[in-house]
Parts: structure tokens; C-alpha cells; sequence
């Protein structure tokens, strides 16, 4: 289980949370990397994982733009899936899961969500998308609809919707 806290556009999130006491002395125990777009913690459970974001949620509505669980190696997932997992107790999720978004962070900090994997989608080009990571999502199926959309940052011009 890891937390991963993307950082908005410009916005060095390992420096501004290592500069406040409050956001440090809840990450003290856990060592977190700084990566270009933002911050990764390893953290053993998912309880503990929520307890943390919990425990920075400000500074994540300040500074960030996206956050995600990782529960496997390769697959994280949402907070509201995360918690919905936690609250159940049920088995591990189900794979494949039905409900799964690609999520690119650039290391300019625009992030892209996408409904079917970037690579298999003719408008996405390595030209627009240069850098940065993909992570495969999953969410629970109130948080699964539309389409190709920035969650920060612009929309490259090839990936606009013209009007018919």
C-alpha cells in the first residue's frame, strides 16, 4: 500500500510540506520520496493510508491536484474507492475491475484522465504527452463517466472536441 500525492502546477509539494510543522510531524514516521510530480509514501495498510490523508487533507486541497492508493503494484485507486474498501471489509478487489480510468501526471503538473489506456487511443500522441507517468485507476462507478478530460492544466489542441 503507497500514497501518492501529485502537486499542483509549480508547486514543489515535498518542499511546501517539509516547511510546515503540522504536515511534517504526520509524515515523520514514513519517509516520503519526492518524484517529479510530487510525493510518494510507503505506507503497510490501507487504514494507515487513509489515516494520513486524512491528517494532511488540507494541505492535499492546498497543494495538490490528485492523490491515489496504491493496492497492488500497478493499480491504485481513488479515495472514494479506497475508503468504500476499507468501510466494507470486503476481499480484495475483483480483477478485472469493471470501473477503470488511466490517470497521466505530467511533470509540469497537468494531469489528463482517460477512459480507455492512453496508448490504445489514436488522439494520443507521445508528442503532447511527453514525460510524466500513467497510472491505471479504479474507481467506483459514480466516478466512471464522460470522456478524455484535464483534471489540471490544458487540453492539447489535437484532443479538443469540435462542435458538429
Amino acid at each position: 500500500m503507497n500514497l501518492l500525492i501529485a502537486g499542483r502546477h509549480g508547486i514543489r509539494l515535498y518542499q511546501e510540506l517539509r516547511r510546515s510543522e503540522t504536515a511534517w510531524q504526520a509524515l515523520r514516521f514514513y519517509d516520503p520520496i519526492e518524484i517529479s510530480v510530487g510525493i510518494y509514501i510507503r505506507i503497510n495498510s490501507l487504514s494507515s493510508a487513509l489515516s494520513l490523508a486524512s491528517d494532511l487533507r488540507y494541505f492535499i486541497r492546498r497543494y495538490s491536484s490528485v492523490y491515489l492508493f496504491e493496492v497492488s503494484p500497478g493499480i491504485c485507486c481513488t479515495h472514494a474507492m479506497a475508503k468504500m474498501r476499507y468501510i466494507s471489509r470486503e476481499k480484495p478487489f475483483s480483477n478485472p475491475w469493471p470501473w477503470k480510468l488511466w490517470i497521466w501526471i505530467g511533470g509540469d503538473g497537468d494531469i489528463m484522465r482517460f477512459y480507455c489506456h492512453p496508448l490504445n487511443d489514436e488522439s494520443f500522441t507521445p508528442e503532447n504527452f511527453y514525460g510524466g507517468y500513467i497510472f491505471e485507476v479504479w474507481c467506483l462507478k459514480e466516478e466512471y463517466s464522460g470522456d478524455i478530460y484535464p483534471i489540471q492544466g490544458n487540453l492539447p489542441d489535437n484532443l479538443k472536441k469540435t462542435p458538429d
